[in-house]
């Protein structure tokens, strides 16, 4: 299932800088997002890793392995960098949809319920970002328990 935003990170076009600009921006602002939940425990699992990277390469993202690898890389360094999750949400407001940013807090419960454990501190990272995504909270629970309901499956 394709979303529009997933679609942002992998169009090409007439103006491929620009886009491809844009697509990197829209990347690293998603990968730094979901590793703020991944590493808001203290420590980021090799399930988390697994989970972020294979969600990044799907077919919908056309991400290789090594593509994905150097963005999480990047997505660290701008983490390491910044003051908090402000300006991440922000620019991911103005470039997402409403349903889109829905879907990102979806995949940030995925990533939290990885390693089989929901750390307070890992819930807390997901309801900072779903605020500041301007998340209603009725869709924030709805994300979890398909999130959760997608973990139970595996």
């Amino acid at each position: 299932m394709a979303f529009k935003w997933i679609e942002k990170l992998t169009q090409l076009g007439e103006s491929a800088t620009e886009k491809g600009n844009d697509r990197d921006e829209l990347g690293i602002v998603i990968a730094v997002l979901m590793l703020e939940v991944a590493k808001s425990d203290f420590k980021e699992s090799e399930s988390e890793i697994e989970t972020m990277t294979a969600w990044l390469e799907s077919k919908d993202l056309a991400l290789t392995r090594p593509d994905v690898t150097r963005l999480l890389d990047s997505a660290r360094d701008e983490q390491a960098r910044s003051a908090g999750l402000f300006d991440y949400t922000r620019r991911a407001c103005e470039q997402m949809s409403m349903e889109e940013r829905v879907q990102l807090v979806e995949q940030l419960w995925r990533i939290a319920y990885a390693d089989g454990v929901i750390d307070k501190y890992e819930e807390a990272a997901t309801r900072k970002a779903s605020e500041l995504l301007y998340v209603a909270h009725a869709d924030f629970i709805r994300a979890k328990l398909s999130a959760h309901a997608a973990h139970t499956k595996e």
